[in-house]
């Protein structure tokens, strides 16, 4: 797979031809219109299949797949449009296989129980776990569960295990430190919240559990681990898996600063999965954006495998892009949360060049509104690459998506045209007759 980095002149049928593929492939893949104008500085990703098929007459999914020795998730995995109808055009070229990597590797998205059908059906071809968003718990350790019923059921019926993410955030990302503080120093009221997640994993199906809890007072660490452990113990004799999102600001990491606390090792021990990943909601600040960029999450890997198993880790890729007010004041200036894909639409509508901070692999652009300078910082296929250059290097599981409410090609054909997935259920039924 190639990255091409928009140049002034360029249109989707010059870079086409430029590189031997077909505009509909790169249509796809980038998610682009022939005739919508593209942004110097956009990339462009450009994935060579090593086996392709010509659809004939009378070709089904089903024959397609059994004719080429795959799966129908593998079908889907490298063709996502085929998720989008119920039928195959005469003479229309599907990819068959990219040359990937031997080693497998696990996906983890996040999502919200709104999410959209058609969005959930084309991401879960990808995915090892979905991770469904937010299981909120209360101050008296009450769990108000989202509906995901429907998530559940189709979840499995690709292969993919869905996990419940318990918290006290509301979809905007506001937590509770009373919440937190009232259950960690309070037995009674850890075992009623031990006993409510028992009733929903068993109740719904579940896979496991995801510890998301982020709003949680440095004196209360030790007892919400001790709770973890509790937990995951009870859990894994069942046989659910125990995963905990590891967010640098909860557990107290700091770049450039001794990290001696006890907290990783100890959740490194008796959790199935531990998720490096800083949460991005509908505000931010960028020291807290900039959490989620290379360089951090680079010194964050380093640290975090001195503490737990590599093998354990899943590094997390923040999808949210952010349009912030200059000049900047902390906890003052105004933003706005974008799509990565919206920020690139509004470069487009404005009709401005992107530019590429190197160091943190990250692409931005300026503009002026109403007289006020705005500042766009985002991320593309090079970040995702960076986040698997470091997976690679340092024998991590796998990485974790926040989140899948919208679908993004590039960023599925970046994995699955060098990656193969891991899937650790079995496809429960047909997806597609």
């Amino acid at each position: 797979m190639k990255i091409y980095v928009v140049q002034p002149g360029d249109t989707v049928y010059s870079i086409a031809n430029k590189f031997n593929l077909p505009v509909e492939k790169i249509v796809h893949d980038n998610n682009i219109s022939p005739d919508y104008g593209i942004v110097n500085g956009q990339i462009i990703i450009l994935a060579y299949p090593t086996q392709t098929y010509m659809v004939q007459p009378g070709d089904t999914w089903k024959s397609i797949a059994e004719a080429t020795g795959l799966s129908i998730v593998q079908l889907l995995q490298n063709n996502p449009f085929l998720s989008e109808r119920d039928y195959l055009n005469i003479g229309e070229e599907l990819v068959i296989s990219y040359d990937k990597r031997e080693e497998l590797l696990e996906v983890n998205a996040y999502c919200f129980s709104f999410i959209d059908d058609n969005i959930l059906k084309k991401a879960l071809p990808y995915l090892t776990y979905i991770t469904i968003a937010n299981y909120r718990v209360s101050a008296y350790a009450e769990i108000e569960a989202p509906d995901d019923t429907d998530i559940i059921q189709v979840a499995k019926e690709y292969g993919v295990a869905p996990i419940m993410m318990i918290t006290t955030a509301t979809e905007l990302g506001r937590g509770s430190f009373g919440i937190t503080h009232k259950i960690f120093n309070n037995e009674e009221l850890q075992n009623e919240l031990i006993n409510n997640i028992i009733y929903y994993l068993r109740g719904k199906g579940l896979s496991g559990i995801n510890f998301g809890f982020s709003n949680v007072i440095p004196e209360d660490l030790q007892s919400y681990v001790n709770f973890i452990i509790r937990t995951a113990e009870i859990l894994q004799s069942e046989g659910y898996q125990v995963h905990v999102t590891l967010i640098p600001n909860t557990f107290g990491y700091h770049a450039d600063e001794n990290n001696d606390n006890p907290y990783y090792s100890q959740i490194g021990q008796v959790v199935d999965r531990a998720i490096l990943q800083s949460y991005t909601w509908a505000s931010a600040d960028i020291d807290s954006y900039e959490q989620t960029t290379i360089p951090f999450l680079k010194g964050y890997v380093e640290y975090a495998i001195t503490q737990i198993p590599a093998e354990k880790i899943l590094l997390g890729y923040t999808r949210i892009a952010y349009d912030w007010e200059l000049p900047y004041v902390e906890n003052e200036s105004p933003v706005n949360a974008l799509a990565n894909y919206q920020a690139l639409s509004l470069a487009h509508q404005i009709g401005i060049d992107l530019g590429f901070d190197e160091y943190y692999v990250t692409p931005y652009f300026r503009y002026y509104n109403d007289g006020i300078e705005h500042f766009v910082w985002f991320k593309d296929a090079r970040t995702l690459h960076a986040i698997l250059d470091i997976v690679i290097a340092y024998n991590l599981s796998g990485i974790s998506i926040w989140n899948t409410m919208d679908f993004t090609p590039q960023l599925w054909v970046t994995l699955n045209s060098q990656f193969n997935i891991s899937k650790i259920l079995n496809v429960t039924s047909e997806i597609l007759s």
